[in-house]
């Protein structure tokens, strides 16, 4: 094989293997493998190092299931979104649209179908009481949470495509890549952890559940196992923060994602219609 057409075949490979859709679902596979650890003990860490009784045995019970079947949907938002935003480096933003929304659902099944049965194997803290718990997907609660984080994952691959289009060329360069990755990592962290910190209401600016998605998010989750009912079969929240969190959630995703692509198309409609600039004719040559 001659030696051009050997470099053009390593770059078509290198192409497709660095394409979104092939590395995204193996990264989302190992991210749930490495925040199950984490979630699994998320109650003794943060809640209840000790939990006593009855009641606080069954809402320790409850926590640690919804945050184990959960593992890896808050990081695998964040990848959704940096997905979106390396396919609009590749692609029109139309067509990053149309490979990022299957691509989500895709990574949302792959995060179910590690998660769970990571989940059932693990199996949850010590069941207090006489009569056995609800299935785990027999649990209203667990059910709606998560498929309420699993829903945004199309949403933010959306966002990430939006995203990446506004910046354009500005993500040609390695640094800009490398800093837009920092940021979105430090940010998601501080507004996950926020979110974490919550106990049976949210306890912060009712309006940052609507601007800052991953805040809601963690809320959602957290207060699934904290604003619940321990005592009926199967739990039922208590109050609305549990259900407002998911609500805020979606509909925050739903906003960054419409206003990103609005704002990307129209900045590209602007560029088009703008006069290009005339090459200047040489004095005595009458060349440009």
């Amino acid at each position: 094989m001659l030696p051009g057409k050997t470099g053009a075949g390593l770059l078509a490979l290198w192409r497709t293997a660095t394409h979104p859709a092939v590395w995204s679902l193996p990264v989302m596979a190992l991210l749930v493998f490495m925040t199950m650890p984490f979630n699994d003990e998320f109650y003794n860490l943060w809640i209840n190092y000790d939990a006593q009784g009855d009641d606080q045995q069954l809402e320790q019970f409850y926590t640690t299931r919804i945050f184990q079947h959960t593992a890896g949907v808050l990081c695998g938002q964040l990848l959704a979104l940096l997905a979106g935003a390396a396919l609009a480096r590749r692609h029109t933003q139309t067509r990053a649209l149309a490979v990022a929304i299957p691509l989500a659902v895709l990574m949302a099944g792959v995060t179910f179908a590690v998660a769970y049965p990571l989940a059932q194997a693990r199996g949850s803290t010590y069941w207090p009481v006489t009569y056995p718990p609800s299935a785990p997907l027999d649990d209203p609660v667990l059910v709606q949470v998560l498929l309420c984080e699993l829903a945004t994952y199309p949403l933010y691959t959306a966002a990430g495509v939006g995203l990446g289009a506004l910046l354009g060329r500005r993500l040609d360069r390695r640094a800009t890549r490398w800093a837009l990755v920092v940021l979105l990592l430090l940010g998601w962290s501080v507004t996950n952890i926020t979110g974490f910190l919550q106990d049976h209401q949210f306890n912060g600016l009712y309006a940052l559940l609507w601007v800052v998605p991953p805040i809601a998010a963690s809320t959602a989750i957290t207060l699934a196992g904290l604003s619940t009912d321990v005592w009926a079969n199967p739990p039922v929240l208590v109050g609305y923060w549990g259900y407002s969190a998911s609500a805020t959630l979606l509909l925050g995703a739903a906003a960054y994602a419409l206003g990103f692509n609005w704002l990307a198309a129209r900045a590209r409609r602007r560029h088009q219609h703008s006069p290009q600039p005339q090459p200047q004719l040489d004095a005595e040559t009458g060349t440009s």
